[in-house]
């Protein structure tokens, strides 16, 4: 078993690396070319696009991260508990909205292919 000190220390560390990830990430979403690197490739994707799906990978990873911050610092005893849960969970919160958005895309996709070979 781990002690509570050295969990602290863990899922600090992982959250902090997370959240390097995602600030690098949003700023691909925000800042990123919309130049298709290669558009020869299976995919052809743009910064954007690849960082949108590189967030909505990260949501479960991310959201675990959050989960053990929470729980491993204290968040509950803290006077400003709304504030800080908030600030916690925004990675991922807008992780979880990229994934919504990549679902969505797919669904569309998969609809119009249906109805295309139906057509």
């Amino acid at each position: 078993m781990m002690t509570s000190q050295t969990a602290k220390v863990v899922s600090n560390t992982v959250y902090a690396i997370g959240a390097v990830i995602f600030a690098v990430l949003i700023g691909l979403v925000i800042f990123g070319a919309e130049i298709i690197p290669d558009p020869n490739a299976m995919i052809a994707w743009s910064m954007r696009e690849a960082a949108v799906v590189g967030l909505a990978v990260g949501t479960i990873p991310m959201l675990f991260a959050c989960m053990a911050v929470y729980k491993f610092n204290g968040i509950k005893q803290s006077t400003h508990k709304a504030r800080n849960l908030f600030l916690i969970f925004l990675p991922a919160f807008i992780c979880g909205a990229c994934l919504l958005i990549c679902i969505g895309i797919w669904v569309t996709m998969m609809a119009q292919a249906v109805l295309h070979v139906l057509s």
